[in-house]
């Protein structure tokens, strides 16, 4: 019997933003392309005026939505962990049937959903994994749904008293049916025979081929649309997992060796999001478990991990750390130093790309070596190498650190500079990193006259209100400031710089400059808007802003600015905040797209924050309407103003 609308129905007073507060906006976007493709089947009233309804997913699931004491809640047999988006569609599909005075029947108490929901959706200790990124098809399914089903990722508790109660018999007669008509069953069931029989050879060349078919092709994803290809290495860890635990380490080496080297090949051909990369991973942290129980010599383990390391650059090795978190002796430490320092010295004879590249395989080594040398006692041997090497690749800031670490500062400053001047061509990153050790020492030397020079070149090179501050901070520490400031605001408005005399405090760096002084547009307006704002100076905001030349903003290119322009400009001059923060809002929504709509949404919150505030609701009114009027095609836009102006659900467009 279809149930009567109830009166004062809490559903029926909800509105958009009551949704998004709720679930967010992720969420109820999900939940609506599940509503309007038809996902949602079955829909009644529960005996307390809630919702229940089959919401079909990667599977059917069984969702419940209820008020208590006036807030939503809901239940729902997937595993996601909170308010999911069949939620979301099970409320929209309610509401859809009230606008469209569809009836809705109330639920039966022998309905085997709320059986489900009592068993399943109340247990605790679900696995919260996000069911979004799971790659349900938004497109409309068949109506023809199988049985329901707990999710996959579930094991029931009565299942280990089931298997206890079977008979021998019963138990492999169980096991055959299983075997029979499940394909990774029966592959398990034959690698468990084959291992206690001691054949592991088929089970060897068996995880082989897998390896290599699984690796033939690359990784690919489709973001938009979610389809693509993503091997999956699941039964290859699985069975590493029973070669090791049947204590065939060499051969789960073996095997890894092969997998290492498919893996780095595939995931380099591969355009996904890194999955490609997290399977081949899974794997190979099982072969590091595998190194320590192998017949190598320890030295030998210790070097198999490194070369394998040394050779990953995809992120493959994660899993080596559980090795090198062992205990390993100093004598083995001093053969890998050795065995590693002859690879250096032969370094040379490679010709491995570029010269950045090189280098950096080359530095990668060498950390290996260091490494090495200082787990085998030979400290004294590290500087030696830090400073041959440095000269090789440009080094130096480890070798600047390795020098401080041993409190041989004047060395250490003695190669800042040689550093500097060998490097700040090729290598102006290193060389502004060097800069930079330089005047931390300074500050650790309490010379913050020197400090401020530095952060004086820093600004002057490149004035913005990050440096400026900078230059503040250790001014004030010199107690110089005074003299300081005028001269950085007259760079910024004339771009005249300070002349070294009595009237500039500050010494020189005693660094060769990385870099010409840059061309700054005069005056660095950006600049002096940012500083106005950071010191609270409205009337200068305005001053400099509107002397600003024009310019387009575009999503995320100088929105912020001009957000923090807004904000700076609202108590003082309001009318100019709401010009600004409705440019920005209409330049997003001309783009036409959801999420520029969202990001609109932001500032249309803060255009009806101020006019509250200001008591012209009136004008928020007027302003909603003509952006109504300007977008009617745009549902989606329409739905974030029902959002703004809280008009109810049910009320539509």
């Amino acid at each position: 019997m279809a149930g009567k609308r109830e009166k004062n129905d809490p559903f029926e007073e909800l509105t958009w933003d009551d949704l998004h507060k709720w679930a967010g906006s992720t969420i109820v976007s999900r939940g609506q392309s599940y509503q309007r493709n038809r996902h949602v089947q079955g829909l009644a009233r529960t005996p307390s005026g809630g919702l229940v309804a089959w919401v079909q997913g990667m599977e059917r699931y069984t969702t419940r939505v209820d008020f208590d004491h006036g807030e939503l809640t809901s239940a729902c047999t997937c595993p996601y962990g909170g308010t999911c988006k069949h939620a979301v569609a099970v409320v929209l599909e309610y509401l859809d049937h009230l606008k469209r005075n569809v009836a809705i029947p109330q639920v039966s108490a022998q309905d085997q959903r709320l059986k489900m929901l009592e068993k399943y959706g109340e247990e605790e200790g679900w696995n919260e994994e996000d069911d979004e990124g799971s790659g349900e098809d938004d497109e409309e399914l068949a109506i023809n749904y199988p049985a329901p089903r707990k999710s996959k990722k579930e094991t029931p508790e009565n299942l280990p008293a089931f298997l206890e109660q079977q008979t021998k018999e019963q138990l492999v007669a169980l096991m055959k049916e299983l075997a029979e008509s499940n394909p990774i069953v029966r592959e398990a069931l034959q690698d468990r025979r084959d291992l206690s029989q001691g054949t592991v050879k088929e089970i060897v060349r068996s995880v082989r081929r897998e390896i290599q078919e699984l690796s033939s092709e690359p990784g690919w994803k489709n973001s938009w649309n979610d389809e693509g290809y993503i091997p999956d290495y699941s039964r290859v860890k699985e069975r590493l997992e029973a070669l090791l635990s049947q204590g065939y380490a060499d051969e789960v080496i073996s095997l890894g060796k092969e997998l290492l080297k498919a893996g780095r090949r595939q995931v380099e051909m591969s355009h996904d999001e890194g999955e490609t990369a997290t399977e081949i991973s899974s794997c190979l942290e099982v072969v590091f478990r595998a190194l320590p129980q192998s017949s190598m010599p320890p030295a030998e383990q210790m070097l198999w991990a490194v070369e394998a390391e040394l050779e990953d650059e995809y992120e493959l090795c994660h899993g080596v750390e559980f090795f090198w978190e062992q205990e390993h002796a100093v004598a083995n430490w001093n053969i890998l130093a050795n065995k590693l320092l002859v690879r250096l010295n032969d370094f040379h004879l490679e010709k491995r790309g570029d010269s950045f590249s090189r280098n950096y395989r080359r530095d990668h080594l060498s950390n290996w070596v260091i490494r090495a040398l200082e787990n085998a006692g030979r400290r004294e041997e590290i500087i030696i190498l830090c400073e041959r090497e440095a000269e090789k690749t440009g080094s130096y800031p480890r070798l600047v650190n390795a020098l401080r670490e041993a409190n041989r500062f004047e060395e250490a400053e003695q190669w800042i500079h040689k550093g500097i001047k060998a490097t700040w061509k090729q290598w102006p990153g290193i060389a502004s990193e060097l800069r930079a050790t330089l005047r931390e020492m300074r500050e650790k030397d309490g010379d913050w006259l020197r400090v401020a020079a530095f952060r004086a070149e820093d600004f002057f090179q490149a004035p913005t209100l990050d440096t400026f501050k900078e230059l503040e901070k250790a001014s004030k520490r010199a107690k110089v400031w005074t003299e300081v400031e005028p001269a950085a605001r007259q760079y910024l408005e004339t771009g005249k710089l300070p002349k070294t005399a009595s009237s500039w405090p500050l010494p020189e760096t005693g660094v060769m400059k990385i870099s010409e002084q840059r061309q700054s547009q005069i005056p660095v307006i950006e600049t002096l808007i940012d500083i106005a704002i950071a010191e609270k100076r409205p009337d200068d905001v305005i001053r400099w802003y509107d002397r600003r030349k024009p310019k387009k903003v575009s999503w995320g290119l100088g929105d912020f600015q001009e957000d923090e322009i807004a904000k700076a400009l609202a108590d003082q001059y309001p009318d100019r905040a709401l010009t600004i923060w409705k440019k920005l809002a209409e330049n997003l929504i001309s783009l036409t797209k959801p999420k520029a709509y969202e990001e609109a949404a932001n500032y249309l919150r803060k255009i009806q924050r101020l006019l509250k505030k200001l008591k012209r609701e009136k004008d928020w009114q007027s302003y909603l309407a003509v952006l109504r009027r300007a977008n009617e095609k745009k549902r989606k836009l329409l739905e974030i103003l029902n959002r703004l102006e809280g008009r109810r659900i049910v009320e539509g467009a």
